[in-house]
């Protein structure tokens, strides 16, 4: 990724191989004294109202950044420069990507939590807020904007922020494919489609990607296909319909490690990951119609209908005897889910600012069954059933934003948000000793924020606060910590008071950004434990996060280009606290004391990537750089995973057409150190361990036609 591919549009444990992060941000204090020059516009279409000068955190990738020399399989590839986000690679096709954006989304042991997804108008997070990263198809996206701080709770049940990409479809006749082969018996290809023709215009892609992966028992298989249809009869309506598949057969999970078993085989699996043969399936498919119509001059309406359905069927690791309470929900998931929602807008500008409202309203239908991973002696197969429920989410919002500007140097910004939630759960199992554990809970909340900003020559410095919150979603409701059955209906909503200040601006070859800020949590959801693939949760008393956040990109010359990006953050609970959890059939009480680490997120974090290249840009070399400091695995700080730095270089070449031939070359973890990818927190058998891969190869060969004028 080319240092300028991002504009960064706002924006206990000190272990010696995470130091060098720290000096990242020196940088930003001496090219902060050249001459500024102006600061360029950088639309944020993603927000309520599209702005110029958004009085936030922001970073906005644009363009074929997002594919540059890359994979193209994962949010983790595009996100390594964006300051504020920390995204940890699992290495494991089961469970997806760990985002964070200022420390929130480390507790969730699959998908993403604490951040709202929207990918072209559709929400890639279910109206619980569990998101999911693999619904970002890079290959398809032209822009992504990820949103920190107190101006992106707006987006409603999330606390960390939100990541909206789009695509952009343009006037040309194009043909694009790729195909790139790599360690681990990996591959992937690509085929994507762009026409237009009238008042029509169209993308449409399939992808398959395999890798038999880097540990035993990590194989999996990844089919995609994306569909966009955009239709513009005049300049003033606009309808896209977007159309969405994945599906994922018979992905391992090779679950974690514990320090000991990572330290003797630092690639390998434990034994019980092949015993019950621990393994999911996937499939989603989603559909989304979106309606624009400019009536006035200034005014315009929104209307946004979406569709998605996501089955799952998952074996986990639970033992035999674990499973024998008549309460327990067994060893085997399947899971479906059907979510329908409606969007309506209106925003309304005019020269001093503008201001947008809408309605969002959905539905969330899930049959969730348990079965038994057992028959007989047989482990690793569908046994005799021992959950089966009906679950069902209504949420109805109502959001007001509003934009002014009192001179070319001063604007203002706030926004409110009213949402409610009501989670309903149906038994339908009902046996000796597991009685009827139907109930409902509602939840009402609002989210508010304001931000103000100061524009000055090359710059521009702003300050934002805000009020937000998070519900439980259906996954941290469904199992007690006690192990009792039902609803985890002590389980309540997460405050937080968001602060913010911060600073950004450009100078002749360079651009930076840094922010300082501050989050104070009330009745955070905390996972209290995993055991075997299945998580429990619990509200912690208060926490708190300081951090610091900082990049600086540029071109000093015109065969040389860098990305620096870095993230410092401490996050504690700031007052102890207790739940009482079940271990191995006994019931335990676990008491948190204030000033421990909250688990899962380094204190430092830092990129570095300088590349070398022709004036032309058809021949780069890229080198970079990422490290991490300790990961604390559990609420107790009783272990953590080490820091880590690790490097890559990549090669890139391109035809000088934009038409042609293009291929690069990766070599990842370039010195072939040992490191943990990810970890999982409050894992019960300690198996907390995610192990990355050693040195690994991606050679890649595309090619590229476009239609003549």
């Amino acid at each position: 990724m080319s240092p300028a591919s991002i504009s960064t549009a706002h924006s206990s444990h000190k272990p010696t191989s995470a130091r060098w992060a720290v000096v990242v941000l020196l940088p930003v204090t001496a090219f902060a004294q050249s001459t500024p020059e102006v600061l360029d516009h950088v639309q944020v279409s993603g927000h309520r109202i599209p702005l110029s000068h958004f009085p936030g955190a922001v970073s906005v990738i644009n363009g074929e950044a997002l594919r540059d020399g890359q994979r193209q399989l994962s949010l983790s590839e595009t996100l390594q420069a964006v300051p504020g986000v920390i995204a940890m690679e699992r290495y494991n096709y089961a469970q997806d990507v760990q985002l964070q954006s200022r420390g929130f989304g480390a507790r969730s042991t699959f998908g993403v939590r604490g951040l709202s997804l929207v990918t072209d108008g559709i929400p890639a997070s279910a109206l619980d807020g569990q998101g999911q990263a693999s619904g970002f198809a890079l290959s398809m996206l032209d822009r992504i904007e990820v949103l920190r701080g107190p101006l992106a709770l707006q987006y409603g049940n999330a606390a960390g922020g939100a990541i909206i990409g789009e695509s952009v479809l343009g006037d040309d006749n194009q043909l694009r494919s790729q195909g790139w082969f790599g360690s681990n018996g990996s591959q992937r290809f690509l085929l994507r489609a762009d026409g237009a023709a009238r008042n029509w215009r169209g993308r449409v892609g399939i992808s398959y990607f395999t890798t038999d992966g880097h540990r035993p028992h990590s194989a999996a298989r990844r089919d995609e296909s994306h569909a966009i249809a955009q239709w513009t009869p005049n300049a003033d309506h606009k309808m896209q319909l977007v159309v969405d598949a994945l599906r994922q057969p018979e992905t391992d999970d090779p679950l974690g490690l514990t320090p000991a078993q990572w330290r003797l085989t630092p690639q390998g699996t434990d034994p019980v990951a092949l015993a019950f043969n621990t393994r999911k399936e996937i499939e989603q498919r989603q559909a989304g119609l979106r309606w624009d119509w400019r009536y006035a001059n200034g005014r315009e309406l929104k209307l946004a209908l979406w569709h998605t359905r996501r089955d799952i069927n998952q074996f986990l690791a639970i033992p035999i005897a674990v499973q024998r309470p008549p309460s327990h929900a067994g060893g085997v998931i399947d899971l479906g889910r059907r979510s329908s929602g409606l969007s309506l807008s209106h925003r309304s500008g005019g020269e001093h600012g503008a201001w947008a409202g809408g309605i969002d309203i959905g539905t969330l239908e899930e049959d969730r069954r348990g079965f038994e991973n057992f028959i007989g002696t047989e482990l690793g197969v569908r046994g005799r059933l021992r959950r089966d429920e009906s679950n069902r989410v209504r949420s109805s919002e109502a959001w007001l934003s509003g934009e002014t500007r009192w001179s070319d140097d001063w604007s203002g910004l706030a926004a409110i948000r009213y949402g409610r939630l009501r989670f309903e759960s149906q038994d339908r199992y009902i046996a000796i000793g597991n009685g009827d554990d139907s109930g409902r809970l509602d939840y009402s909340e609002t989210a508010i924020s304001a931000g103000l900003s100061r524009r000055f020559d090359g710059g521009e410095v702003f300050a934002s606060l805000g009020r937000g919150y998070e519900t439980p979603t259906m996954t941290e409701l469904a199992y007690r910590p006690d192990g009792a059955g039902g609803l985890n209906i002590a389980l309540g909503t997460a405050h937080f008071n968001s602060t913010e200040i911060g600073a950004r601006w450009r100078g002749r070859g360079y651009e930076a950004s840094i922010a300082l800020y501050r989050v104070d949590g009330r009745d955070e959801i905390t996972q209290v434990m995993s055991s075997g693939g299945r998580s429990s949760f619990a509200n912690a008393a208060r926490t708190r996060r300081n951090g610091l956040e900082a990049s600086l990109a540029g071109t000093p010359h015109t065969n040389i280009s860098y990305t620096f990006s870095a993230n410092l953050i401490d996050a504690c609970f700031s007052q102890g606290w207790q739940t009482q959890v079940i271990r191995n059939g006994v019931i335990e009480t676990r008491a948190i004391p204030s000033g421990n680490r909250i688990p899962g997120i380094p204190r430092v974090q830092g990129f570095a990537r300088i590349d070398l290249h022709r004036d032309d840009r058809t021949l780069a070399l890229a080198l970079e750089t990422t490290g991490n400091a300790a990961i604390t695995v559990d609420d107790a700080n009783s272990a953590s995973a080490p820091g880590n730095v690790r490097h890559a270089v990549a090669l890139r070449w391109q035809h000088p057409d934009a038409a042609g031939w293009h291929a690069f070359a990766r070599i990842d973890n370039l010195l072939d150190r040992r490191y943990i990818g990810s970890v999982i927190v409050n894992e019960a058998n300690g198996r907390s361990f995610e192990p990355a891969p050693g040195r690994s190869f991606t050679l890649g060969l595309g090619w590229r036609w476009q239609a003549a004028d």
